[in-house]
């Protein structure tokens, strides 16, 4: 399955959903969403992942780049959405708790 995204902007906080599978195939389309993001003039970045299907190591590493990348540009950042097996991935590997929003990601 392709990936693909959208982006929405809300009072300078811009959410990036994404769409399908992100995998070694794919992830340089997210980071580079994520970087743009970023680099923007957002005040916030929300990586949205509720209609995600798949996630491998090389999508985690994208969503801990951007959270650095934001940390660096002193922008709040956060993981949305996820479900089932991404969400289940976030969990085990460990980086639920530095990705999601304390409501629950």
């Amino acid at each position: 399955m392709a990936l693909s995204f959208s982006q929405h902007r809300d009072t300078g906080v811009v959410t990036v959903m994404a769409r399908g599978e992100v995998d070694l195939s794919t992830a340089d389309d997210l980071q580079r969403e994520v970087e743009a993001a970023v680099r923007g003039d957002s005040t916030a970045v929300t990586v949205d992942l509720g209609e995600v299907t798949f996630l491998d190591s090389a999508g985690i590493n994208v969503l801990l780049r951007g959270r650095r990348l934001a940390d660096e540009h002193g922008k709040p950042y956060h993981v949305t959405n996820a479900q089932g097996i991404v969400r289940q991935l976030l969990r085990m590997t460990g980086v639920w708790d530095h990705l999601c929003a304390p409501e629950g990601g």
